[in-house]
């Protein structure tokens, strides 16, 4: 079916999502790269981007929250060699899913005693390859670092000489990594943890701790590897204060898409929808096909829509099946029309993500299973 017969759509570019990976490669030419596809894709799609991604772009390392995420990834690629790492919902305590992990080749993101136990007691997990995410200061899942000598006598207790991957994860990324005392304070730990294992005689044969924002920064080039998640879907990480020091050009991936159900012109003061909202100004209403039950949720009242160049406000309660959004008067929009959400424009996407006071990955895993997604690879 044609993209422009399904009224409301996702368009993913996948050729723009090949330009981002190439650019982030420029950088990094000597990484690794373990991407990130948590939450759908960040909302664009679990299985396809994972797919292009791997048969388009040469990625053969992927990173998910939850075991469930992972079992699909497998379900639907079942043929496709690639390393899928799942990073926090293991539920490796439960002996029946931790058997999904052998018979998946599924990698379980270790980052609490009791699983690392359960790792190494059992022999069945011998050949797994084994990854260790460290605390270092974010205080959310990992090791403690203080606890660096106890983790390093476990594996030898155990025979275990050589640790897959270590990695921990920044807390402050968004804000400079020259400055921020976080930032500076996460990387001196990791340090120690890394030299710890190495004076013990443990080997380690990955390493990764720069997430997007840090990546932006030409941060952690130390490291085997480097795990970008949002970047690659085109947004910026940094907070807005300190774009000056991302050297990041992202381009946006997707557009999103609907139709334009009904215009007509109001007075100022005149209600609209629920509650009778009365017209802050007079203009032309246009109400669009999309509302909270498709992801655009009631944070987008009063912000800022663009059609053929002119800003419009969305006004009025958002609906679950429409949202109003009002223009000047006399503004050439008609029912049935194309109407772009956000499209590839960087600068107005991130106006949206302000505006609505919503994350840029907020703005896309928002959006409900009635939104298709469309893919291209131009």
């Amino acid at each position: 079916m044609e993209a422009a017969r399904l009224g409301s759509y996702l368009l993913v570019h996948l050729n723009k999502l090949k330009k981002n990976i190439d650019s982030l490669r420029e950088h990094y030419p000597q990484q690794e790269i373990l991407f990130m596809v948590k939450a759908d894709g960040y909302g664009h799609g679990l299985v396809e981007i994972v797919k292009s991604s791997f048969q388009d772009m040469g990625v053969k390392e992927f990173g998910v929250a939850t075991l469930g995420e992972a079992m699909t990834l497998r379900k639907h690629l079942p043929n496709i060699p690639v390393e899928i790492y799942v990073f926090s919902d293991l539920q490796f305590h439960q002996s029946d899913l931790a058997e999904c992990y052998l018979e998946n080749r599924l990698i379980p993101v270790l980052s609490h005693e009791q699983d690392l136990k359960i790792f190494l007691k059992e022999e069945r997990f011998k050949h797994l390859p084994l990854c260790l995410k460290f605390n270092t200061g974010m205080n959310r899942l990992g090791f403690p670092y203080e606890k660096a000598e106890e983790v390093i006598a476990l594996l030898k207790q155990h025979g275990r000489g050589e640790v897959d991957h270590l990695m921990s994860h920044f807390a402050n990324a968004s804000m400079p990594m020259d400055k921020n005392n976080r930032n500076i304070w996460q990387k001196e730990r990791f340090k120690e943890v890394k030299e710890k294992f190495q004076k013990a005689g443990i080997s380690l044969k990955a390493t990764s701790l720069a997430n997007s924002g840090a990546l932006e920064q030409d941060e952690c080039k130390d490291e085997t590897h480097i795990r970008p998640g949002l970047m690659l879907f085109g947004p910026t990480s940094m907070a807005p204060q300190h774009l000056r020091k991302s050297w990041w050009q992202g381009v946006i991936i997707s557009e999103l898409k609907t139709t334009v159900l009904h215009t007509f012109d109001v007075e100022k003061g005149e209600p609209l929808g629920y509650g009778s909202i009365p017209a802050p100004e007079e203009g032309t209403v246009a109400i669009i096909a999309m509302g909270y039950g498709d992801g655009i949720s009631t944070r987008y009242r009063g912000a800022t829509l663009y059609h053929k160049g002119v800003a419009g406000r969305i006004c009025a309660r958002v609906c679950m099946d429409m949202t109003f959004v009002l223009f000047p008067k006399g503004t050439p929009i008609s029912r049935g029309e194309e109407f772009t959400i956000w499209s590839g424009d960087p600068e107005k996407f991130g106006q949206l993500s302000h505006e609505t006071e919503t994350l840029p990955y907020e703005l896309v895993i928002q959006l409900t299973t009635r939104v298709p997604r469309i893919y291209q690879l131009d």
